[in-house]
């Protein structure tokens, strides 16, 4: 019983290590994209 409890433990462990790395790579590329956005269209503006 304690085996099958570890391996679900790790499993769910593992779940939640791709999901926080998932929303991070999605909230910080999406941050610098918006940001790299922003920058162009302040420099074009001022064309």
């Amino acid at each position: 019983m304690e085996t099958n409890k570890n391996i679900t433990t790790h499993s769910e462990h593992e779940e939640s290590y791709k999901g926080a790395l998932f929303s991070t790579l999605v909230f910080v590329g999406g941050t610098i994209v918006l940001f790299i956005i922003i920058l162009l269209a302040l420099f074009i503006a001022r064309i």
